[in-house]
């Protein structure tokens, strides 16, 4: 039950640690508000990665085989991917899973002893160890891997994606 006399917080968290320069206590607020930046991101990539595989990849393979033909042709002009915002939020997105992964490196844990570990070294041997794999194949950005056309590599590379970052959603927000 909920007492009103005593604190409900773990005993770590009345704690007085000493936090080594550049370590960032895994529930505090900056952490609290990265893991709901990185959440965010996570959904839009699990809504926009999908529609993209289908509908905007497919768009752009129809129009290089009509291209290919003189009588289909169209002078479409120079295409500049940098111009398209679509394609700067996912290079935004993308950068911010790859600095996701150097956040959790720096970030202390709680070990089964209940204590608060913040030896950096211990904390990398500790996500190597858990979310490490999970959260690099989230972090490639798919885009590397399409060239003109969709293949079958590609579909699997996506489809892959695609349930990492479920996983990774269902796993890391349940623990």
């Amino acid at each position: 039950l909920i007492s009103l006399n005593k604190p409900n917080l773990p005993e770590y968290k009345l704690e007085e640690i000493q936090i080594p320069r550049f370590t960032i206590i895994h529930y505090s607020i900056l952490k609290a508000f990265w893991d709901w930046l990185i959440l965010i991101m996570v959904l839009y990539t699990a809504i926009v990665t999908p529609f993209t595989a289908s509908f905007i990849i497919a768009q752009d393979v129809q129009r290089t085989i009509l291209d290919r033909n003189p009588e289909t042709r169209v002078n479409h002009g120079v295409l500049n991917p940098y111009s398209d915002p679509l394609f700067i939020i996912d290079w935004i997105v993308d950068i911010t899973f790859i600095v996701d992964i150097l956040i959790n490196f720096r970030t202390t844990y709680v070990n089964s002893n209940d204590e608060i570990i913040t030896d950096w070294k211990k904390i990398g041997l500790h996500y190597l160890k858990s979310w490490f794999i999970i959260d690099l194949i989230a972090a490639i950005p798919f885009e590397l891997f399409i060239g003109g056309e969709q293949n079958e590599q590609v579909k699997i590379y996506n489809n892959i994606t695609i349930i990492s970052i479920l996983l990774f959603d269902l796993m890391y927000y349940k623990s």
